[in-house]
């Protein structure tokens, strides 16, 4: 690719990325005794995945194999062409003539047929057998032979994703036409980023999940900022990845580039800054989704949008108030601690009115809980009892008892306690009580993001803030009565 498109100036990422479509050739070159015959390759926007695999790789598969007959797709024909026309374009180039054509080593010259030349499909002069056939996603291809199958992104857009209808017909597209187009050792590339749990890629995880006869896909998917998994309690490793395939999300337990937490995909073009940027300006269900590689259901399992209401101001009059914080105590791309004002009113509707949220070390997050406190405290008047979990192991309970020292040493009532059962159960009744339309958010900066997790729970990756609902709502005073002097 450096030498054919001198422009061209290839990342860590994408070194990975031709490790692997080297490989793909090596499977066509070996008619499947070696390498990899089925590969999904999940990454961001805008990282370079269609230049290498749509455009480069067909021309230099056609350059080692020239026999090779092959089908690039993508969600409309018009993409599909232009990356047709792009490896054309390299095939004709004097550059890849210098390596594989009348100026190259091989002894049939590779170079472009001079009655097929169109766009839509084109073929190597004799005695060259090779050649590439494009069209969009339910295009024509029907008694198009295949030796290498390519699919570039076959949806569109957010709103072809949520179409169930479209979802249904790309897939039957995949298993109707496209896959019966492939030869008994042709290979198979899936190249996308993900939109939605069960579109074309969340079908075939799934697959491989429920269906000891399915095809088995190797997976490279590459967040745009790497975040370790974290198993739900009590869960081990094989358990969760096969929990997640069922979800029709891969996971890996280790960053296929060794990333630290934190790291960016393509820290040259897409630092964590303009990450950070990107992930405010979309919000969290794009980002977990297009960036992040771990699509969820917008619907929510336990909680629905619909059911968060916002009001302006918290109650006059409150029964009881608390703030009870989840704790965590990884800085920078870790888990993020999550502290959840929630009051009791005396109109009977629960109210969430505040929610710090953040990253912070251990001494960080000690320090924001009592800062916190003490705001609440000038801010909300009456009495306010904090709350925390204490962590598992006898760590677990120093941390515990450090941070009640520290609060109750600044005046203010402060418990603890070890949680037990699973996030899902503790968060049944929480669930109960937004469905039954007596909750409302207090409006502030904090709304969009403590929605959009509580929507993705549970498969959503950040729990932190349904869980400190979840315990915020289990200790509210359920009586009727007031505090006294608010």
């Amino acid at each position: 690719m450096e030498y054919t498109s001198p422009w061209y100036r290839a990342s860590r990422h994408h070194r990975l990325v031709a490790e692997m479509l080297e490989q793909v050739e090596l499977y066509l070159a070996t008619q499947g005794e070696e390498g990899i015959g089925r590969l999904l390759i999940s990454m961001p926007p805008q990282h370079g995945k269609t230049e290498m695999v749509s455009k480069h790789f067909p021309a230099w598969v056609l350059g080692r194999q020239p026999d090779t007959r092959i089908i690039t797709t993508s969600y409309g024909s018009s993409l599909a062409l232009e990356n047709s026309r792009a490896a054309r374009k390299i095939v004709m180039d004097e550059l890849y003539m210098n390596v594989f054509g009348q100026r190259g080593t091989v002894d049939a010259p590779v170079e472009l047929s001079s009655d097929s030349r169109s766009v839509e499909a084109w073929d190597l002069a004799a005695p060259n057998r090779g050649g590439l056939v494009a069209a969009g996603v339910g295009g024509g291809i029907t008694g198009k032979p295949a030796y290498l199958f390519i699919i570039d992104d076959p949806f569109k857009n957010r709103k072809e994703a949520e179409s169930e209808t479209y979802r249904r017909d790309v897939w039957e597209w995949w298993t109707s036409s496209a896959r019966t187009r492939l030869r008994p050792w042709g290979a198979a590339i899936g190249m996308f980023t993900r939109w939605h749990a069960d579109d074309w890629a969340g079908r075939i995880l799934r697959g491989m999940a429920t269906n000891p006869r399915s095809e088995r896909w190797h997976v490279l998917s590459l967040p745009a900022i790497w975040e370790a998994p974290r198993p739900p309690e009590g869960v081990d490793w094989e358990k969760y990845r096969y929990n997640e395939l069922l979800n029709g999300v891969w996971v890996d337990q280790r960053d296929a580039l060794g990333r630290e937490g934190g790291d960016a995909l393509w820290p040259e073009m897409y630092g964590a800054g303009v990450l950070e940027t990107i992930r405010a300006s979309v919000g969290s269900y794009d980002w977990e989704a297009l960036y992040q590689q771990r699509p969820y259901s917008r619907a929510g399992n336990l909680f629905r949008r619909d059911w968060f209401v916002i009001v302006e101001q918290p109650p006059r009059e409150v029964v009881s108030r608390v703030r009870y914080w989840d704790k965590a105590s990884t800085a920078g791309g870790g888990a993020f601690s999550s502290g959840v004002c929630m009051s009791k009113g005396l109109d009977g509707l629960i109210y969430v009115e505040h929610v710090s949220r953040g990253q912070w070390s251990m001494h960080q997050r000690e320090e924001e809980m009592l800062k916190t406190a003490r705001l609440d405290r000038e801010h909300r008047p009456g009495h306010i009892v904090f709350w925390h979990e204490q962590e598992p192991g006898s760590s677990g309970k120093d941390s515990a008892q450090a941070t009640n020292a520290k609060l109750s040493g600044g005046g203010f009532e402060a418990h603890f306690e070890t949680v037990t059962g699973s996030k899902e159960v503790r968060a049944g009744p929480w669930s109960s009580a937004l469905e039954a339309g007596i909750v409302r958010l207090v409006r502030g900066g904090w709304n969009e993001v403590y929605i959009e997790n509580h929507v993705a729970f549970p498969m959503g990756r950040f729990k932190d803030d349904v869980d400190a609902s979840s315990g915020a709502y289990s200790k509210l005073d359920q009586s009727g009565e007031p505090f006294k002097g608010v």
